[in-house]
C-alpha cells in the first residue's frame, strides 16, 4: 500500500526547506509532504517558492517519476536548462579571424559563468537562481 499527502500548512515556527535550504519563517505558507510511493517513506517541508520549480522540473524530460525528486537533481537540471537560457549566462566564445587562441574558446564554453552575482554555482538558493531572466531572442 502506497501513500502521498501534500499539505499546506502555516508555520507556527522556523523550517528550514528541505530542497532549497531557505528558512520558513513564523506565519509563512509551506509544503507538508509525506509518502512512501516507491518503497521508502520520506517526509519533508518545502517552501512555497520551491513548488513551481518542483513542478516544472516535474514537466521536464529530465524528470523520472520512478525516481522521484531530490535538490541535486533540480539544481542540476536548473543550470543545465536555466542558466542557459538566461540573460545574465556569459555568451558562447566564437574565434574570429583576429583571435590568437582560439583552443581558449573551448574553455570557456566549458567554463562559462553566470554574470548575475551570487548564482550558478553559489545560486541563491540551492536549486534555483532568483535572478534568472530569459535571453531576449532578438539580442542573441
Amino acid at each position: 500500500m502506497s501513500f502521498y499527502r501534500d499539505t499546506v500548512r502555516t508555520a507556527r515556527k522556523e523550517h528550514k526547506c528541505g530542497l532549497c535550504g531557505a528558512i520558513i519563517k513564523k506565519c509563512e505558507k509551506y509544503h507538508d509532504k509525506a509518502g512512501n510511493e516507491f518503497g521508502d517513506i520520506f517526509y519533508v517541508k518545502e517552501c512555497e517558492k520551491c513548488q513551481p520549480v518542483i513542478d516544472e522540473f516535474c514537466n521536464s524530460d529530465h524528470y523520472d517519476r520512478s525516481e522521484g525528486y531530490c535538490d541535486e537533481w533540480i539544481q542540476e537540471w536548473w543550470m543545465d536548462v536555466k542558466c542557459y537560457a538566461c540573460k545574465h549566462f556569459y555568451p558562447a566564445c566564437v574565434p574570429d579571424e583576429d583571435c590568437d587562441e582560439p583552443e581558449f574558446c573551448d574553455y570557456i564554453d566549458k567554463n562559462r559563468r553566470c554574470t548575475g552575482g551570487d548564482t550558478c554555482d553559489e545560486m541563491t538558493h540551492y536549486c534555483r537562481c532568483e535572478k534568472f531572466e530569459v535571453e531576449s531572442l532578438v539580442a542573441r
